[in-house]
């Protein structure tokens, strides 16, 4: 060896310390220094070199064979399983060792290969992101425990992965937001043609777009008018300036196009068949499918009647509320000026695009004559200060005088929404009215759409993706007469027949040349600017299950895309049978039993107890601070009525939009409607039209006090509708939410919620037997104060509330509520499969879920939580209040408001008996031991709203800010007090007969 690589050898020894051992010395070229001591979080391990008795400490980090402590063999032995350890299991103690001396060796030990002793341990799984399906709240974690989920929402991903923006204390967002139509013109119109002639017409119109490249007529061929007359008066005379409306329509679109004026005039969008008849039913006015009144009756149909009756006898109260309240929403009602409402009637309500703001960008000279200052009404135009005043607005115009076939869904909106799939679809759900807490001039220059504030919530999948309305729902699913008067039975489109199943494709059709079939699909799809260049012969298209071809949807390669009729975009539609089924698909019943939107709807918006209040003169100074989204309810508000208006509000059937407002008739009684509680997240379950479990949605609970009769007590009470075959008008309908997730609903949100299967919120008060609830309401016209608006079945007897079609759809069963409870083996097997496939280890160290040990140990500690109560609204204070409170509560109140002594006797009557059972544990109890129906009797004596407060009560925080303080009281004496509160609880409308035997209830129709 060289003298050189002596120096060198000699030199890299004295570099290195000595007592080092191999695996040290491995750690420090991984540049991972070894810690002290007193830093390892493991036991030292004493290692023994072979040639050498120094000891080094040397980490063990893994060692084999591995201890018996905490070890699933010593688990096993000592009988404790893993699912006894709630969340994590607290790190291992080690005992303590006294420190060991470490030795200085001079030479460096000669180093010997060993084998390692090391076991090799998994990789720990990647954790995947938490989504809405494992929470009761899928928006929880966003909001936490505020009502309010625009206080807290900052820029981020929501649980779903959604992302989204911070709106917080900003109106501007939803400003834009309200605006935004999420389309493009080039995409809905196509090519724009503008004519500059200088000729009849046009020399006003200068400008104007071509309305179709299928329609180069003369403007006189479909609006009428003197195309040759010199002045403006002369050349408007018999001008019809929408020849689209169905009051025009067969003299102009109709010479063309009688076919499809004929399929619009059948359609639930002319007729309103299903709206009226509904509701009407629900009035007892009539009974279900018995009698159909029409807006557009066929008059080869004997069924069929105009709406609203000629004949005096057959009027009802409920006609007025039709024609002031629900009947703007059809084909000739005609719109309110406000933002999110401006359309036109006829054909042109679907062809014709607006915008939510009604502004134009047309070309036309003469209708840009019409706007003087458009910037300024731009900037206001979404305030609430201009959209109450909806009736006198100027009209709005639409985009452009272009018909397309490319229809956005902002302009289906323009109909559906009012808590509706076209606000689902959205993510944005109406509040209700309530009094508004800030002044008038802050409040005046909040952002309305559809007249509404709204809360903003997770949109529907596909409105995300970018598609609309018209990429599922064809012509065929709108126009032309329904098979029954049920709602949206028209409605061919389902979840299978884009996704499939897991046995079964799409179907499809092949696009021949020579085929007639393809001619006419071809001709089409030519008339969409955006499918003109996709779908060609020769192409694979998709079928739905009634067999109507879905020319925008075709197969590529081996997949089936979609392109959006309003967009262009490509999508690619994922089809279940090329997924591995996740466990929950893997349930037959499931597939075969569950409508998707069961499972995969996110929220829906219901509106629960629809309290109306009729007034011939009311006093516009108790509403004046209400937030309604009724457009003349807003208008009476404002006081800019007509002087022969007062107390009265607009017949929408005879509205007619003008350049400066709407005009019309008006019928006598103005109608508040308040909602008791409007909520997104209590789904109800029932089962549809189809035979299949789906969400069952409040269409309403109707609950009516009538004010216009003369010499009328003050303290009368709202009245609780009776349909003809004897069923109490609270009516919930089948429901399809627009708010489809990849992310599906938790199976305990079904099989471990009161509130799902129907028996109403664990929380609150409820009924356990359906008879004696019959026996009040068919006898005495009232509910009991223990029934809640989200219970539709008791435990015991006939169902509480009324499902519509009455034939055709129900509620759960007791069998079927039974089953849900049932936490049986393979349920538990199931849960499991689907926490491990969303790799939730946590939760599956649970015994149940979402509740740990702990949580379940202070339940059993402290008790159930507090029953409380639903919400009434108090006509004579105007606010809401809890019901079921004790008289003794009521009296000790008074006492206080009239400054009597507490030491003045109770006169004897005013004592209640005292309740000595306890209140019932909630769950699911198929065979409850229910109390003595006497004793319910003595404490359920109470009607559904009151027109006094009736506790002395926490103030609910969402009207606490805004509720107006009461009057003071009027002093009464004691006596005169005590009368008043026993008529206030066992006051009724009308007396009946003495209550039924168990025999004669059993023969009630009540009973399904």
């Amino acid at each position: 060896m060289s003298l050189i690589k002596k120096f060198w050898l000699v030199f890299l020894l004295a570099s290195f310390p000595l007592g080092i051992t191999a695996s040290s010395l491995y750690g420090q070229m991984e540049n991972n220094p070894q810690p002290p001591e007193e830093a390892l979080p493991f036991n030292p391990v004493p290692e023994v070199q072979p040639y050498d008795d120094t000891i080094i400490l040397q980490p063990e980090l893994f060692q084999w064979p591995p201890s018996m402590e905490n070890s699933e063999l010593s688990l096993e032995k000592e009988d404790i399983s893993e699912s006894t350890f709630v969340e994590e299991a607290p790190p291992p103690t080690y005992p303590k060792e006294e420190p060991l001396e470490e030795k200085v060796v001079e030479d460096l030990p000669t180093y010997s290969p060993q084998e390692k002793r090391m076991v090799e341990v998994p990789p720990v799984p990647e954790k995947a992101f938490d989504d809405a399906g494992d929470f009761r709240d899928p928006f929880f974690l966003i909001r936490g425990f505020q009502e309010n989920s625009a206080k807290v929402l900052q820029p981020g991903v929501t649980v779903d992965g959604l992302r989204f923006f911070s709106y917080a204390n900003s109106d501007k967002f939803i400003e834009k937001f309200y605006r935004n139509s999420n389309f493009s013109l080039d995409k809905v119109f196509g090519k724009v043609t503008q004519i500059d002639s200088r000729q009849g017409c046009l020399r006003c119109h200068t400008g104007i777009e071509e309305i179709s490249a299928n329609h180069k007529f003369r403007c006189t061929k479909c609006h009428a008018g003197n195309r040759r007359a010199k002045s403006l008066s002369s050349a408007h005379k018999g001008m019809v300036s929408n020849p689209s409306d169905l009051e025009h329509v067969d003299k102009f679109c109709g010479k063309c196009h009688a076919d499809q004026i004929e399929k619009v005039g059948r359609s639930a969008m002319a007729t309103a068949k299903g709206m009226i008849n509904i509701t009407r039913y629900a009035w007892g006015a009539q009974p279900y499918g018995e009698i159909n009144y029409s807006l557009r009756p066929n008059p080869e149909d004997k069924t069929e009647a105009l709406f609203p009756p000629t004949d005096k006898n057959k009027k009802h109260p409920v006609d007025a509320f039709l024609q002031t309240k629900c009947l703007r929403c059809h084909l000739q009602g005609q719109a309110p000026h406000r933002p999110g409402d401006y359309r036109a009637t006829g054909c042109a309500a679907c062809h014709m695009i607006y915008g939510n703001d009604g502004l134009t960008m047309t070309r036309d000279r003469a209708i840009q004559s019409k706007k003087q200052n458009p910037f300024q009404e731009n900037k206001t135009i979404f305030q609430r200060g201009n959209a109450s005043r909806s009736l006198t607005n100027k009209r709005g115009y639409p985009l452009m005088h272009k018909f397309t076939l490319a229809i956005p869904s902002v302009q289906c909106e323009h109909c559906h929404n009012d808590n509706g799939i076209g606000n689902e679809f959205e993510g944005l759900l109406r509040k209700p009215a309530r009094p508004n807490a800030s002044s008038s001039k802050v409040d005046a220059e909040k952002p309305l759409l559809y007249g509404s504030e709204h809360e903003f919530l997770t949109p529907d999948i596909h409105r995300e993706r970018g598609m609309h309305c018209i990429d599922c729902h064809g012509s065929a699913d709108i126009k032309g007469a329904p098979p029954s008067s049920a709602l949206h039975s028209k409605v061919e489109i389902r979840c299978e027949d884009c996704h499939g199943t897991h046995s079964k494709e799409p179907g499809e059709f092949l696009l021949v040349q020579a085929d007639p079939n393809t001619k006419k699909v071809l001709k089409t799809v030519n008339k969409n600017p955006n499918l003109r260049k996709k779908i060609r012969a020769g192409n694979i298209i998709m079928v739905n299950s009634r067999g109507t071809k879905m020319p925008h949807i075709k197969r590529d390669k081996n997949q089936w895309v979609l392109y959006s009729k309003v967009t262009g975009k490509k999508h690619v539609i994922p089809v279940l049978k090329n997924i591995e089924p996740p466990p929950a698909h893997q349930i037959p019943k499931h597939m075969a039993s569950l409508e998707c939107h069961t499972c995969h709807a996110r929220w829906s918006a219901s509106d629960w107890g629809m309290h109306l209040i009729r007034e011939t003169s009311p006093d516009l100074e108790k509403w004046q601070n209400w937030s309604f989204s009724d457009p003349t309810l807003q208008q009476l508000l404002s006081r800019e009525i007509p002087e022969d208006a007062s107390g009265k509000m607009l017949d929408w059937l005879t509205a007619k939009s003008t350049s400066e407002g709407i005009e019309g008739e008006w019928i006598d009684g103005v109608w508040w409607d308040i909602f008791t509680e409007t909520s997104w997240k209590d789904m109800i379950l029932g089962k549809n039209a189809r035979g299949k479990y789906s969400i069952m949605k409040p269409r309403y609970q109707y609950f009516i006090t009538d004010r216009t009769e003369e010499n009328q007590p003050s303290g009368k009470r709202a009245e609780i509708l009776k349909t003809v075959d004897g069923k109490p008008s609270l009516i919930l309908v089948p429901h399809t939410p627009h708010t489809i997730r990849k992310s599906v609903r938790s199976c305990e949100s079904c099989h471990d919620s009161m509130l799902a299967v129907g028996l109403g919120d664990s929380l609150k008060r409820s009924v356990a037997d359906g008879k004696l609830f019959a026996r009040e309401f068919k006898t005495k016209n009232r509910l009991l104060p223990r029934f809640q608006l989200k219970q539709v079945i008791a435990k015991k007897g006939p169902n509480l509330q009324t499902a519509v079609p009455p034939k055709e759809t129900r509620f759960l069963n007791k069998q079927e509520v039974a089953a849900l409870a049932n936490k049986s083996d393979v349920y538990r097997a199931f849960r499991y499969l689907n926490l491990r496939r969303l790799r939730y280890p946590r939760l599956l160290a649970r015994n149940s879920f979402p509740y740990d040990l702990r949580h379940k140990a202070n339940e059993k500690k402290y008790g159930l939580p507090a029953l409380i109560e639903d919400l009434y609204y108090d006509f004579n204070k105007n606010q809401f209040f809890a019901s079921g409170t004790s008289l003794e509560d009521i009296l000790e109140k008074r006492l206080k408001e009239v400054e009597i002594p507490q030491e003045a006797e109770v006169p004897p009557e005013l004592e209640m008996p005292q309740e000595t059972e306890e209140q019932p544990q909630p769950g699911f109890d198929t065979q409850p031991e229910f109390r003595d129906e006497r004793q319910d009797e003595r404490i359920e004596e109470s009607a559904p709203s009151f027109p006094e407060p009736v506790a002395e009560q926490e103030p609910d925080e969402r009207f606490s800010e805004s509720s107006e303080p009461p009057a003071p009281p009027k002093k009464q004496t004691l006596d005169e007090e005590g009368n008043a509160i026993i008529e206030f609880f066992q006051g009724i409308f009308k007396e009946g007969p003495p209550p039924p035997t168990d025999d004669e209830l059993d023969q009630q129709p009540l009973t399904e």
